[in-house]
């Protein structure tokens, strides 16, 4: 069994564990490994150039996160997407994240707020492609401080892991850059806006309306989506 998409990480100079973790990932949120797609973990092993140790350690890892299916053998399945998953995971973050953000909005300096304001800038800037996504992540886990504890950012971690292939399907900066970064920045400009208020009530509601914006989208992404994407989701065209 071939595993198509995935790179060997052999020459590359970090923990094996980080780099495996680091190529599967990147594999499935780009499509490369779409959902349902069954590999073993010897295939996995020789198409990474690294030991067997290090990849199921990360597909422990990946699986934490949402993102495989491990079966007792020594195969697993990339999982299908859901919008009832969607649902759940965004229905936790909504939650938490506006709660975070309120509680962390009357002690920002003007310092924090600018440089909240140059995350924007450099997110939907010049970096649009694959490196997009870690600087967007970057402002979302800002916009929770301080008031964030340990657990709160160890809590929120995987939730942000398993919704980011969601927001990757439907938010593609690489389809359309220009449309993309103008749309974005401005939904994001209105985050640090409410931020730059200091005042909890309209930070809370900021947050909140753009989450429930993004899985109003999503939703409805996925509602409209062609048939034969459709299929793929649910795995019914893997192929081994």
């Amino acid at each position: 069994m071939t595993v198509p998409g995935v790179q060997s990480v052999a020459a590359r100079k970090a923990s094996a564990v980080d780099l495996v973790l680091h190529e599967i990932r990147r594999s499935i949120l780009s499509g490369a490994l779409p959902p349902g797609q069954p590999f073993t973990v010897p295939a996995l092993t020789e198409r990474l150039g690294v030991s067997h140790v290090p990849v199921r350690e990360a597909l422990r890892q990946l699986e934490a996160q949402g993102l495989v299916t491990l079966s007792p053998s020594r195969s697993a399945t990339v999982t299908p997407l859901d919008a009832d998953d969607l649902r759940a995971l965004y229905r936790l973050r909504i939650t938490v994240e506006p709660e975070l953000a309120a509680l962390s909005a009357p002690h920002r300096t003007d310092a924090e707020i600018a440089e909240l304001d140059g995350m924007v800038r450099a997110t939907f800037g010049d970096v649009l492609g694959e490196a997009f996504w870690e600087p967007h992540r970057a402002f979302h886990a800002a916009m929770i401080e301080p008031a964030a504890s340990d657990w709160d950012r160890r809590m929120l971690a995987p939730l942000w892991d398993a919704s980011e292939r969601y927001t990757r399907l439907v938010f593609d900066p690489v389809e359309a850059p220009e449309s993309f970064a103008t749309r974005r920045a401005h939904a994001h400009d209105e985050l640090v806006d409410a931020a730059r208020s200091r005042d909890p009530e309209t930070v809370r509601a900021a947050v909140r309306e753009h989450l429930e914006n993004n899985l109003t989208t999503m939703l409805d992404e996925m509602s409209t989506i062609d048939t034969s994407r459709r299929r793929l989701w649910s795995g019914r065209d893997a192929t081994a």
